[in-house]
């Protein structure tokens, strides 16, 4: 159970949406938000550092954040997912500068207590509820994002029934920060592995089809500290700063055989059963950013309302801002319906891209807007605006773009 804290009240308007254990995880999120200035979060987004002490005091006793959603067993806090998108909403609105490396740490436990045994959950899950180890999720490579299918990094058994894998991960939220890594890999035969890793007389990788029919996606947790495990390139981005994104590389490296996660072939299933949670956890980031951006419009027209009345220079601004909350709001109700279907055990892979591919279009509209509505004023680092508007971008585009999202949608829909 939450404890309630002193802190920036959330009842009211929000009693009847919410329970009041869900609100107290908001005060909650509030209280930790307002105490990190507005310079720590242009510092953290200038220099594109990643603040490993707010992940730890996020995940302290105090605040519960980095097990939030998981039962008590293990460390958990005994939340739902209403409450860790309400959360990821605050911090999204406010652009805390941990807000993607917590949600990626929630998303790679997941697997782990589905599919995880005693040992793996004892290990891994205990430390990460405490921010002892930081997560990461390792399924993008460089020539295959959403399509799961394409998988190229390759894992084989070696003599000692241990693995060995060899590739290349890469735009991995936290993967230079982190210290255990959820991987998806093909699961081949040696002879496959070789002739794949070879070269051709002019220096191009073939990419053999009897590699990728043979291999089966299996997942795997891998620790940074496994012998061939490296540090890729380091990105500096557009968007999403501060989350230590990089490229992971796996030269031989040598994983226990009691770090297979799941089955054999079970890579895919466990990849997309987490991402749907995901995706979830972004719309809910993405709405955060649409009511930041609101907020900044509502404070600059402020200045043209006197005694219940709109200026009228203001007025086109108004209407606009009008249609921007209502976006914002049906955004909301989308994504909340989604955490809502998680928490009644009936996840929906269909919701869950709608709640995303909506939420994040949302954020990049109302952003857009609000850099159009404020001119120069929105360049000013200390409103957020420009970043939430290079965040907002993101957003369209990782954990699988939205153009990915709405095929997943249109399949479902044709069944």
């Amino acid at each position: 159970m939450v404890q309630t804290q002193t802190s920036p009240s959330s009842t009211g308007a929000l009693a009847g949406k919410f329970s009041k254990e869900q609100l107290q995880w908001l005060d909650k999120a509030k209280l930790f938000a307002r105490a990190i200035t507005p310079a720590e979060v242009i510092a953290s987004d200038k220099e594109n550092v990643f603040r490993r002490d707010l992940f730890e005091k996020a995940c302290s006793a105090e605040f519960s954040f980095g097990s939030l959603p998981f039962p008590t067993t293990y460390g958990g806090a005994g939340g739902d997912y209403v409450s860790f998108s309400l959360v990821n909403e605050e911090f999204g609105r406010r652009c805390v500068p941990i807000m993607s490396s917590l949600g990626v740490h929630v998303l790679s436990q997941e697997p782990i207590y589905r599919f995880g045994n005693d040992e793996q959950k004892s290990k891994y899950l205990t430390a990460a509820s405490t921010g002892k180890m930081l997560a990461a999720f390792g399924l993008t490579e460089p020539n295959a994002g959403s399509d799961t299918a394409a998988i190229e990094t390759t894992a084989r058994i070696d003599g000692s029934g241990n693995y060995v894998l060899n590739g290349t991960k890469t735009f991995i939220t936290s993967g230079a920060s982190a210290e255990f890594y959820i991987v998806m890999a093909r699961l081949i035969d040696p002879a496959d592995e070789s002739a794949a890793r070879s070269g051709s007389a002019d220096g191009i990788k073939p990419r053999p089809e009897s590699t990728k029919r043979s291999g089966q996606i299996t997942a795997f947790i891998v620790e940074r500290n496994f012998e061939g495990f490296a540090i890729g390139q380091k990105f500096d981005m557009l968007g999403m700063r501060g989350y230590s994104t990089c490229e992971i590389v796996f030269n031989d490296c040598l994983v226990p055989k009691e770090n297979l996660l799941g089955a054999h072939g079970e890579g895919r299933k466990v990849a997309l059963s987490s991402l749907a949670k995901g995706r979830v956890t972004i719309a809910a980031q993405c709405v955060g950013w649409a009511q930041g951006a609101l907020d900044a419009c509502l404070d600059n027209l402020q200045r043209h309302y006197r005694d219940g009345v709109i200026t009228a220079d203001a007025g086109g601004m108004a209407a606009k801002l009008g249609d921007l909350a209502v976006q914002t709001e049906a955004a909301r109700v989308l994504t909340f319906q989604a955490a809502r279907l998680i928490d009644a055990r009936e996840p929906s892979v269909t919701v869950a891209a709608m709640a995303k591919t909506f939420a994040s279009d949302v954020a990049m509209k109302v952003s857009t807007e609000a850099m159009n509505v404020l001119g120069m004023d929105g360049l000013n680092p200390d409103l957020l605006i420009e970043r939430i508007f290079r965040d907002a971008k993101a957003g369209q585009i990782y954990e699988g773009t939205n153009q990915i999202q709405r095929m997943l949608i249109a399949r479902d829909l044709l069944k």
